[in-house]
């Protein structure tokens, strides 16, 4: 990708690229035991974008451009036109690309990288769900140009939705379906609450092949999970890790029958799953759910994670054998699986020597002296004085005295908005071409 931005090799060999690491981690996937493997969730950049892109949100400024020049010009800017906003995913450190609309914006749609991939996916002999931007929270993340209410959209939006159903609905006898909405963990008035109904009971009704699952993540979702019981979704995805309180619509999704896709291995962090922890959770589940219709999985996606221990050779052993990445997590989530359908007596030898390992590498963690520093717990619990001494008149100018730094520090200025003004400021100054009062 660097080099095609730098002109050095020409965009079919970035696509070349992605078609690879896409089959590479459909494989890692199937390879794993994971059954609900997806596709359209690779990005060439952002998932947010893509999805702007599939329904022709495309800002007039970009509109004489065409292909990968338009795409990445929309995410990077170029010499003629500014680059689209970008801002955090909720709570992560991942960033997306906020999309424009405007109410005299031509919407179409452009279903050919979502039904592309499924059909690349199938030649592996891999049937995957469609993974997609839910239409609610497309709308909730978007920004109008006339600064007015993005949710007024969602008669524009809803038909595109239902027509790229269609299109996915002609793919096979029966195909799956994730909308992500994890705007839906969000606090909302009732305005925001009425729209799931009309807006899942439409697209339920396109087809009687395709079974949508709606899910959400980074925290509950109670408020929203009480609508989509009274739609005829098929499952309810919801993450039981950062928002626990999901357990209070546990009751509700079992008098609906519907499947909940339990998010239970963590997503977002580094460590190795507890799996006797997450096992006593999915139990809990099933005093209100019916077993067979809870999936064990991940509470949001996994790129929040790095890729593989698998290249770390340089690592301490006994940290290394704390961590769990995107990759080990495919593991985790498949013996997890096994181990709540079926007990232990249900694992294989490899999946119960991967049990026993996980145990004790748990075990490990909790108690050793590179985590548990007993002198610093004495200390910590000797604690008497909890206000700093002196004023902040006084630390501060003590804090500069032993630091030496000057009053615009790297860290000051690159705190500001990076305007072109203040990127010529900062080269004229480190250039000698501007003073320091000036600067």
């Amino acid at each position: 990708m660097e080099r095609f931005w730098a002109k050095q090799c020409d965009f079919t060999e970035v696509e070349a690229c992605a078609k690879t690491l896409r089959k590479r981690h459909w494989e890692y996937q199937r390879d794993a035991g994971i059954d609900g493997i997806g596709s359209n969730d690779f990005s060439l950049y952002d998932n947010m974008l893509d999805t702007a892109v599939m329904l022709g949100a495309i800002p007039k400024r970009f509109a004489h451009l065409e292909g990968e020049a338009r795409y990445f010009a929309m995410a990077r800017g170029n010499q003629e036109c500014v680059a689209m906003e970008m801002t955090k995913w909720f709570n992560t450190n991942y960033h997306y690309i906020v999309p424009e609309l405007s109410p005299d914006d031509n919407y179409c749609l452009d279903a050919s990288k979502v039904l592309r991939e499924y059909h690349e996916a199938k030649a592996l002999g891999i049937a995957t769900k469609i993974n997609l931007i839910g239409p609610i929270t497309f709308l909730g993340l978007s920004k109008r140009i006339d600064q007015g209410d993005t949710y007024e959209m969602l008669s524009s939006i809803v038909p595109l939705y239902k027509e790229l159903f269609s299109q996915i609905a002609a793919l096979d006898d029966t195909v799956t379906v994730q909308c992500d909405e994890p705007i839906f963990v969000m606090e909302h008035d009732a305005k925001v609450l009425s729209l799931i109904k009309p807006t899942y009971d439409a697209l339920c009704a396109v087809s009687d092949n395709i079974s949508l699952i709606v899910t959400s993540y980074f925290e509950h979702s109670n408020e929203a999970t009480k609508v989509l019981v009274n739609t005829p979704v098929y499952g309810i995805g919801l993450d039981f890790l950062y928002g626990a309180e999901n357990a209070a619509s546990l009751e509700l999704i079992a008098q609906s029958g519907k499947k909940l896709i339990a998010g239970v291995v963590d997503g977002r962090n580094i460590w190795k799953n507890n799996m006797s922890k997450s096992r006593e959770l999915l139990e809990s589940m099933t005093q209100y759910v019916d077993r067979a219709n809870i999936v064990v999985s991940s509470s949001c996606s996994l790129l929040h994670t790095p890729f593989t221990l698998k290249y770390e050779e340089k690592m301490d052993n006994e940290i290394r054998n704390w961590l769990s990445y995107a990759v080990e997590k495919l593991d985790e989530i498949a013996l997890l699986a096994t181990l709540f359908a079926d007990g232990e007596t249900g694992l294989s030898v490899t999946q119960q020597q991967a049990f026993q390992a996980n145990i004790a590498a748990n075990r490990s963690r909790n108690s050793s002296p590179r985590i548990h520093d007993i002198a610093v717990q004495k200390r910590v619990a000797t604690i008497t004085k909890w206000e700093r001494e002196g004023s902040f008149d006084e630390r501060i100018a003590v804090q500069k005295e032993r630091l030496a730094y000057r009053e615009l520090a790297t860290t000051t200025i690159g705190s500001f908005p990076q305007t072109p003004q203040v990127r010529e400021a900062r080269r004229e100054f480190k250039n000698g071409a501007l003073s320091r009062e000036a600067y």
